[in-house]
């Protein structure tokens, strides 16, 4: 800059971070009469302030070249021993020049010399002390040199100790201290300038100019100034060619923020242009004020201010600094001119510290964010006919008449709220889609929109909303909207927020409320109460994530569906400002699943999650399946059914792609294995007879047909057939209806005689066909223990068919007979036509869980009922072996009640559930 050109002097330059316009300063220094030369003496401390600025300057440069890992005074003190060769700890001025020459570029030597002489009297400068003193400025905060008499001025009995301070320095404070009251002191300050200036002549004497500033400037505005300093600044800004009178405006110039950024004149003129509709670079007053939307500004948005403050702080200061501009014999009038809004926004621009922040604001109260649209400017014209105006079309090229079409209202108001219902269905649906989080944010994004809090949105805040959530709507679908959830009429009216996201979510039917109800009373909540609460870790402690049926099915990961649900809950409940107390209360509870209902459209599968995640039914083991795998520590700790059913972790429970093959031998519930030999029994045991050779009653008809044991393959599946048989059904069960049905098809083909039985080589290549997955010792054991009981050698796939599907447990017996009873409405059977138009793939647990498509479930089970319906039907029998095959497709006791349930459109509870 051009100042550091010269050396310093009294009077000829200024400090660099004071904001006077070079124009300003040419200006007042021209124009500066003899009498500033008896302020001369008292403008001797300005020397001082002025090197102080100085060493700020080096100072700068200097923190601009430290590096990280050294402090300033290190810095410096490391600069000065690369030229110290004798390390004598002390520099002459040639080596403090060299030394901070990096620092001083531009800076007159003689002003490097004032430096030197500031910190070192006696031509030795000990860089250590240097070093520390120039760091922390304790020179410049004494304004003086070292210690040396008389170096500091004071105010003398006004202000004690007081450091004098020059013109300039005082105005700079004077500004700070009005930025920082904000925009009602500087124009304060303006209209005290009005009033002393009756005439509107733009200038005052040095009475009333000190008059003003004593009175605005005092101990309490935390910037007191003494007459001493008025009077300076008064010589200061005094006119040349009227001694004794200064121009207030320039004087209220100084104290104004910089020339307005780019950013802010341009937000500043888009802000006028919205508001000069017919561009005549006028604008009435009142249509500003009503303009001004201060519910919409940050400081009411965060709660520090009131909306109708900030309003009436606008109205006032914006007519004061447009009477002030005109002056008191001004023609009055209400329009505001181009020139006179903008000189506005420079008197208090400087109040706001950053652009963005300045910005920010304009944008908002103007709604400059809210991007004009012809369909949402035209709305006020959708409210006339409503007013009673009638509408009016085009006739000819000038003419317009009324309309006189005969319209339905009542018939228009249905077809819209039927449209607008499927609108919000169309709309959840694509929520849903999206996953739980893309909902969260949803609510986050309408929430957002309401920037005044008021939970209120117009047509703008709206629109922006929905296309950050991806909703698009039709015009006439917005319109919908507001018809069924807005407040007001024409322009003003807006769409009430909690209103639509209840519509949009759709209704809470009262099982699924009641199943929320449930899980709160298992976290130790009551949701009658309004002052019952739930500690946060609660909910992560009894949150279930290995029941999840994605984390049963092995498609996701416990801590992943743990995760999503603390991270959408937490959300959730900071964008409803839910949670105030750091505890969980029902509402804050019933409004997350509130949500969570809304992404799951089927009954079924919301109380599927509910029971798995949080209500963890017991099982008590008299009606559970003896070979269920789901049975973990807590029984064993226990003696009895777990606490919750899934309590143990997923990979605790039996896989049955993990098994292990089985050895030779495995030992068997009723006694011992397969090939034991009478010496190996116990006293007691079952004589080496076997029963195919028996004669007479000799043969037990508990034996198994190749073995010594009692194993019964349809009943207790042990032994070495039993192992076999118990991994071919879980291979056919991975393969759903499917795999039986191909299974059933393969079997009938191969029967070329038509008797139920299949040759070993058929069978080999069925299975080879298939893919079952068996070895050819397992394929052979399968063979041997179906073909026993033939004499033709022949391998007998009925029995096989019916060892594979395996028993039924109690609970699920009655399920079965319970649908075969609501089906056959008590007669003797079910036609495949009744019991395929009856089944519902929609709500199929595959289905619900994601893992498979309607259109394909759907499929399966109709080419299954077909392919196993005994001339196209079911008697109790075939419908109960039927089931059973479905049965071994789900292992889970709550997904098996789903397709007996869901599926079919029966209700989950009843007399006959048998405790489910």
């Amino acid at each position: 800059s051009s100042w550091l050109k010269t050396p310093i002097r009294p009077h000829t330059s200024r400090p660099p971070g004071l904001a006077f316009s070079p124009q300003l300063m040419a200006s007042v220094a021209s124009r500066r009469s003899p009498m500033a030369s008896e302020a001369g003496t008292a403008m001797m401390g300005f020397a001082e302030a002025e090197l102080n600025q100085l060493e700020e300057v080096v100072l700068s440069k200097i923190q601009q070249r430290v590096p990280s890992r050294l402090s300033e005074d290190n810095f410096i003190v490391k600069a000065f021993k690369y030229h110290d060769l004798v390390d004598s700890g002390s520099v002459d001025f040639m080596k403090f020049k060299r030394a901070m020459a990096p620092f001083t570029a531009g800076i007159l030597d003689q002003d490097v010399r004032m430096i030197f002489d500031r910190y070192a009297p006696n031509g030795a400068l000990p860089y250590k002390q240097f070093a520390n003193e120039f760091v922390r400025g304790s020179r410049r905060k004494g304004g003086g040199r070292m210690g040396g008499p008389g170096s500091e001025m004071t105010l003398g009995s006004e202000a004690g100790n007081q450091v004098w301070e020059g013109p300039e320095q005082c105005l700079m404070r004077m500004k700070g201290c009005l930025a920082g009251l904000g925009p009602r002191a500087i124009v304060a300050l303006a209209m005290s300038f009005r009033e002393v200036d009756p005439e509107n002549s733009r200038t005052v004497g040095q009475n009333a100019f000190e008059h003003v500033l004593l009175q605005h400037f005092t101990s309490e505005s935390g910037c007191p100034v003494q007459a001493g300093q008025v009077a300076q600044i008064f010589q200061l800004f005094m006119q040349p060619y009227s001694p004794g009178l200064i121009a207030y405006d320039e004087f209220l110039q100084a104290l104004k923020d910089d020339p307005m950024s780019q950013d802010r004149r341009a937000c500043v003129r888009l802000a006028f242009r919205r508001l000069d509709t017919t561009s005549e670079g006028m604008v009435d007053l009142d249509k500003l004020i009503n303009s001004f939307n201060a519910s919409r500004h940050p400081q009411v948005s965060e709660g520090g201010r009131k909306a109708e403050e900030v309003l009436e702080e606008f109205a006032e200061t914006l007519q004061d600094s447009v009477a002030f501009r005109r002056g008191q014999r001004c023609y009055p009038s209400s329009l505001v001119a181009w020139e006179e809004f903008e000189d506005y926004y420079k008197f208090i621009s400087a109040s706001i510290d950053s652009d963005a922040m300045f910005c920010a604001i304009l944008q908002r109260v103007f709604d400059l964010d809210k991007t004009p649209d012809q369909s949402v400017e035209s709305r006020e014209k959708l409210a006339r006919p409503a007013a009673g105006i009638p509408g009016k079309s085009r006739a000819g090229l000038h003419h317009w008449q009324s309309d006189t079409l005969p319209t339905n209202l009542s018939r228009s108001m249905a077809d819209q709220s039927g449209s607008i219902n499927q609108v919000l269905e169309h709309a959840r649906a694509i929520i849903a889609r999206k996953g739980l989080r893309f909902a969260v944010d949803v609510v986050q994004n309408f929430f957002a929109a309401d920037d005044d809090v008021d939970d209120l949105l117009d047509m703008y805040e709206f629109r922006r909303a929905c296309q950050q959530s991806g909703i698009m709507l039709k015009e006439s679908e917005e319109e919908a909207c507001f018809r069924m959830c807005g407040e007001g009429n024409g322009r003003q009216q807006k769409i009430n927020l909690q209103k639509f996201l209840r519509a949009l979510h759709g209704p809470l039917s009262p099982q699924r409320f009641a199943l929320i109800e449930d899980a709160y009373i298992v976290l130790g909540g009551d949701p009658k109460s309004e002052d019952s609460e739930v500690n946060p870790s609660a909910l992560k402690q009894n949150f279930c994530a290995e029941g999840h049926p994605m984390v049963v099915k092995g498609e996701m990961d416990p801590g992943v569906v743990l995760g999503e649900f603390l991270d959408t809950f937490s959300l959730l409940a900071h964008v409803l400002g839910g949670c105030q107390t750091g505890a969980v209360t029902f509402p804050d509870f019933l409004a997350y699943y509130d949500l969570v209902s809304s992404t799951i459209d089927s009954d079924a599968l919301f109380e599927l999650l509910m029971s798995r995640l949080w209500l963890g039914q017991d099982e008590p083991e008299s009606v559970a399946d003896p070979a269920s795998p789901v049975r973990g520590p807590a029984e064993s700790q226990a003696g009895g059914s777990p606490s919750k059913r899934w309590a143990v972790p997923v990979e605790a429970l039996d896989n049955p792609l993990a098994r292990q093959r089985p050895p030779a031998f495995v030992g068997g519930v009723g006694g011992v294995g397969a090939y034991a030999r009478g010496s190996d029994m116990e006293p007691g045991g079952v004589q080496d007879t076997h029963r195919r050779f028996a004669k007479g009653p000799m043969a037990s008809s508990m034996d198994a047909p190749i073995t010594k044991s009692h194993i019964v393959f349809n009943e207790t599946e042990t032994g070495e057939l039993g192992g076999v048989v118990q991994r071919l059904r879980s291979s056919l069960a991975r393969r759903g209806l499917k795999g039986w049905k191909l299974l059933g098809e393969r079997f009938l083909q191969h029967d070329h005689r038509r008797n139920g039985s299949v040759m070993r080589l058929d069978w080999q290549r069925l299975h080879r066909s298939l893919g079952l997955g068996l070895s050819p010792e397992e394929q052979e054991i399968v063979f041997k223990g179906f073909s026993v009981t033939r004499r033709d050698g022949a391998m007998d796939y009925r029995e096989c068919m019916r060892s594979l599907r395996g028993p039924l447990n109690e609970r699920r017996a009655t399920l079965v007979h319970r649908l075969f009873d609501v089906l056959s409405e008590q007669g003797p059977g079910v036609s495949t036509e009744k019991l395929k138009a009856s089944f519902d793939a929609k709500n199929a647990p595959l289905c619900l869980v994601g893992t498979k498509d309607a259109a394909s479930e759907r499929q399966e089970f109709f080419e299954a009922a077909d392919f196993f319906g005994v001339q196209g039907g079911f008697d109790a029998q075939g419908f109960a072996e039927f089931f059973n095959m479905i049965s071994s497709t789900y292992r889970e006791e709550d997904e098996f009640k789903l397709m007996m349930t869901a599926a079919f459109g029966l209700p989950s509870g009843g007399p006959f559930m048998g405790g489910c």
